[in-house]
C-alpha cells in the first residue's frame, strides 16, 4: 500500500472539514474548497494589523508564527490560534477580530477542541520545565470559551503534568472528553471526564506508551500514536473495556496527529525531532485500510535542515470518500504544502 499523490497546493494549511467542505489557510487568508483543493474561495483576512504582510512570506512566517497553527469551526464562524494570540471570525465579516483572554501560548493542533455545545476547550501548552523536568512544573489549565468569556474547565495542580497535548470529545457522548498530557512517564496520561469536567480521572496510564497528541475512534476501540523521542514510538489500540493497550506497530519517530476518511481508512503521521528513539530524518505516513486492524508505512518525505520539527498535519473531521489530505511542515521542498491523494 502507498499514498498516490493527486495534487499539491503550495502555501495551504488544511484545518477542518465541515459538511464535506475543506477549510484551510493560505497566507493571510481563510479559504475553503468544495473540490479537495482544486479550487479555493477566499473567505476572510486573518491578520489586519501591521504584521499582515508576514503570512505572505512563508520563510519568515514559519518562524514568526503570525498565521494560525489551528483554526476550528464555531456555530457562526471560526476561531484561530497562533503564536500571536486568538482571533474570531463571524460569518458575514471579512476579517478576524482579536479575542482577549488567558490563551497567550500556541496550543497543539488537537489541544483545541470545538465542542458540540458551541464552546471551545483549549489545553495549555508551554515549555514548563522541559521534557525531562529540569525545573518544578507550574499549574496547567484546560480553558473553556463559551463565546463571550473564558473559564477554567480543569486545573492540574503544581508539579502534576508538564502540558496538555490534546483535548478530544468523544464522538457520541457529549459530556465525555479525553485530555492527553505529557511528558515524563508519570505525566504521560490519557485522562477522561464523563461529566463535562466536573471530575477528571486517569484512563490510560502506561508511561511513554500513553504519551500522545491525538485519538481516533471506531465502533469498538480507541487508537493513538505514541509521541516519544525517548522510547520507540508506534500505534496503539484499546478495545472495549480492556485496560492494557495493544501495540499494532512500531514507528521510526514520534507520532503527533492522525486522520480518517469516509471509506474507513485511518492514518497517523510521524515527526522528526532529536531523541535516542528517533531513527530517521523523514516524516512517514502510516495508514490502515482495514479499519485500524493493521498499519503500514505508506509514504514519506525528508525533513529539511531548519530547527523546526518536521511533521505531518491533518485536518480534523472526516475527509470525503477515499481521499487523504495532509499538510507538510519543515519538509524538503514540500514545506508548507497541502497534499491530496489516496491509498492504493
Amino acid at each position: 500500500m502507498h499514498l498516490e499523490v493527486a495534487r499539491r497546493c503550495a502555501g495551504v494549511l488544511p484545518h477542518y472539514f465541515q459538511d464535506g467542505v475543506l477549510w484551510a489557510t493560505r497566507g493571510n487568508r481563510l479559504v475553503r474548497s468544495r473540490d479537495l483543493g482544486t479550487h479555493f474561495e477566499e473567505v476572510a483576512r486573518l491578520v489586519t494589523c501591521r504584521r499582515r504582510w508576514i503570512p505572505r512570506v512563508r520563510a519568515i512566517d514559519r518562524f514568526a508564527h503570525v498565521s494560525p497553527f489551528v483554526v476550528v469551526p464555531l456555530a457562526d464562524g471560526a476561531m484561530s490560534f497562533s503564536g500571536r494570540g486568538v482571533a474570531r471570525w463571524s460569518q458575514g465579516s471579512g476579517d478576524f477580530a482579536p479575542v482577549d483572554g488567558p490563551v497567550d501560548f500556541r496550543p497543539m493542533r488537537k489541544g483545541v477542541c470545538p465542542a458540540r455545545d458551541g464552546s471551545v476547550y483549549v489545553g495549555e501548552y508551554r515549555h514548563n520545565g522541559g521534557e525531562l523536568r529540569t525545573a518544578p512544573r507550574e499549574a496547567v489549565h484546560v480553558w473553556r470559551y463559551d463565546g463571550s468569556a473564558w473559564t477554567v474547565a480543569w486545573r492540574f495542580d503544581v508539579d502534576t503534568v508538564r502540558h496538555v497535548h490534546a483535548v478530544v470529545q468523544h464522538p457520541e457522548a457529549s459530556d465525555c472528553f479525553y485530555v492527553c498530557t505529557g511528558d515524563t512517564d508519570a505525566e504521560s496520561v490519557i485522562w477522561v471526564t464523563r461529566d463535562g469536567f466536573e471530575t477528571l480521572t486517569p484512563w490510560v496510564q502506561h508511561g511513554q506508551v500513553s504519551r500522545t497528541c491525538d485519538l481516533l475512534f471506531d465502533e469498538s476501540s480507541v487508537l493513538w500514536g505514541v509521541d516519544s523521542p525517548l522510547e520507540t514510538s508506534g500505534i496503539c489500540r484499546l478495545v472495549g473495556s480492556e485496560t492494557v493497550p495493544e501495540r499494532l506497530c512500531d514507528t521510526p519517530g514520534p507520532i503527533y496527529y492522525g486522520g480518517q476518511n469516509e471509506a474507513g481508512h485511518l492514518w497517523f503521521g510521524t515527526s522528526v525531532e532529536a531523541g535516542p528513539a528517533v531513527t530517521t530524518n523523514r516524516v512517514h505516513l502510516y495508514a490502515s485500510t482495514d479499519g485500524g486492524g493493521s498499519f503500514s508505512d505508506a509514504w514519506s518525505r525528508r525533513g529539511d535542515a531548519s530547527p523546526q520539527l518536521s511533521s505531518l498535519l491533518f485536518p480534523r473531521g472526516v475527509v470525503p470518500g477515499d481521499a487523504v489530505v495532509l499538510g507538510l511542515r519543515a519538509t524538503w521542498r514540500w514545506e508548507g504544502h497541502m497534499v491530496v491523494g489516496r491509498l492504493v
